[in-house]
């Protein structure tokens, strides 16, 4: 065991450019470390946790990648209480996340099937509670001055404070207290 490891701290040794000058070694030591050990150690890891569309084999050669572009970038430094081959998986695990994140599909509410709501039919008591904070949002909402009103608007249309400052003519500090105060005037008023 001892003699393992050590011969996997030479070998990971021979892959970073800072320690070994020689580009024809450190391809052979990432053939080596390819057969030896990364290969088959990152595809069962990959196997294990990839709950994706993407091939295993797909994620396993972009991880691997991955690691050989931040090597030979200098990139990686190496860590005693992290194996190389650690950090391979922990890039697989990241290239997964990317693959559950390209699978996610966007839906609009209205487009959403009306059965997706069914089930979560809101309780009397919350929607009372939800038209009475209502009713104090509007109440907020009409005790705001005319400026704090347009302030809030245009904000809520996406606008920037800079494009309000100029559209009213204020300066962009004048915008965000007014912005400011309306919000806290209606927050008060809600609770």
């Amino acid at each position: 065991m001892e003699t393992r490891q050590k011969s996997n701290e030479v070998l990971v040794e021979r892959l970073l450019p800072a320690l070994n000058r020689n580009p024809q070694d450190r391809a052979m030591a990432w053939e080596e470390w390819y057969a030896s050990v990364g290969v088959s150690s990152v595809m069962a890891f990959v196997r294990m946790t990839n709950d994706t569309a993407t091939p295993d084999d797909d994620i396993v050669h972009d991880a691997i990648a991955t690691a050989y572009e931040q090597v030979e970038g200098g990139r990686y430094q190496s860590r005693l209480d992290i194996p190389f081959t650690a950090y391979v998986k922990g890039i697989a695990r990241n290239k997964i996340r990317e693959a559950r994140r390209r699978s996610w599909r966007y839906v609009a509410l209205d487009d959403a099937p009306p059965a997706l709501f069914e089930s979560d039919r809101p309780s009397l008591e919350s929607l009372i509670e939800r038209r009475e904070q209502i009713a104090a949002l509007c109440d907020g909402l009409t005790r705001l001055s005319p400026l704090q009103r347009q302030v809030l608007a245009d904000c809520l249309q996406g606008r920037s404070t800079d494009e309000i400052a100029r559209a009213s003519g204020m300066s962009e500090e004048a915008v965000r207290q007014h912005k400011s105060r309306a919000l806290r005037q209606i927050q008060r008023r809600a609770q």
